[in-house]
């Protein structure tokens, strides 16, 4: 039939037409967007980082206060304050 020579496209015009099917300037404007926000995030997890470090020990001292405040609890005692006499220029007696 029709003898047509099959030419196969090389590499570097496969490359040729990528390049110029590329929007340069919409990849620069999406990489300067991108490094934007990176500028931003950067300092937010320095400051971040060491909350989230010592957040296991917040946790164990919030858990060794609570316990405290439930082991601890003791019975109130009342005392009779009527055998206090209080003088300025005497010691003070308890009986």
């Amino acid at each position: 039939m029709y003898n047509y020579p099959y030419i196969r496209p090389s590499l570097f015009g496969r490359g040729i037409g990528l390049a110029k099917s590329i929007n340069w300037g919409g990849l620069l404007d999406g990489t300067q967007k991108t490094l934007g926000v990176i500028n931003q995030a950067i300092p937010i997890v320095y400051q971040v980082k060491p909350i989230i470090n010592n957040a296991k020990t917040m946790f164990r001292i919030a858990d060794s206060i609570r316990s405290a405040d439930t082991d601890n609890v003791s019975p109130t005692v009342e005392s009779d304050t009527s055998a206090v006499v209080v003088n300025k220029n005497k010691p003070i007696f308890y009986i």
